[in-house]
């Protein structure tokens, strides 16, 4: 009993002078930034009629008619999504009263035209069907993986600069890397598409003509990185 308290003892002392590793844990962030090369939208397709019928079929015949256009531009099973259509009972507010208005059909169209160089000439041939609007305009790039991916190295390397920064400073050698973690993950930082806001109506009727023109900005890939490094004296 006596030897094993002390063998107790010794083991904690052991324990107690071993110094833990010592570490330095650092951010980096990391941007690339391009213009974009595709133009991501939504065309809105609704009609108000006195018979369901007579609103589900305009619908339809409107939609048909966007499809054939989209289908120059774009890959029907890769670039156009087509939404179920929907009718509802319509009614307005006239003073305080809701009157019945029609049944409403309706039916939206998702569309990327990965040349954006053709935005006008789409808008143009759209404008000549009576959609009801082009909405959700969002900007983003084709090659937005590898973009991302860049700013990671970019990230790990203004980290890297970092922490070889503050080792010099502090007089003590920077070691191997222990830990290594990008913070955008989880936080919907893939989610950066430029959206201007802009939203072309025009109210089911056809007006043809030139097509919208509408300028982007840059986008911006950006990445947070967290790095861990051991450090000697």
């Amino acid at each position: 009993m006596k030897y094993s308290a002390l063998l107790l003892l010794v083991l904690l002392i052991a324990c107690n002078s071993t110094d833990r590793q010592k570490k330095i844990r650092v951010s980096g962030e990391g941007k690339v930034r391009v213009m974009p090369n595709l133009v991501i939208l939504t065309i809105e397709i609704a009609f108000i009629k006195p018979r369901m019928g007579d609103a589900v079929k305009q619908t339809q015949q409107t939609v048909d008619s966007v499809m054939m256009i989209l289908e120059q531009f774009g890959r029907k099973d890769i670039d156009i999504k087509t939404s179920s259509i929907s009718a509802n009972k319509q009614y307005d507010y006239i003073g305080n009263k809701q009157v019945f208005a029609g049944f409403n059909a309706e039916q939206s169209i998702d569309f990327v035209l990965n040349d954006i160089q053709k935005f006008t000439e789409l808008t143009g041939k759209l404008l000549e069907t009576k959609i009801n609007s082009i909405s959700d305009i969002q900007f983003w790039h084709s090659k937005a993986d590898s973009l991302f991916r860049e700013a990671d190295l970019l990230a790990y390397d203004d980290a890297l600069k970092s922490a070889t920064k503050l080792s010099n400073r502090a007089n003590v050698r920077l070691g191997k890397l222990v830990y290594i973690s990008n913070s955008d993950v989880g936080s919907g930082s893939d989610d950066q598409q430029y959206t201007p806001g802009n939203r072309i109506n025009t109210y089911s009727k056809a007006y043809g003509g030139r097509g919208f023109k509408i300028s982007s900005e840059v986008l911006e890939f950006k990445r947070n990185i967290i790095s861990e490094y051991e450090i000697t004296e």
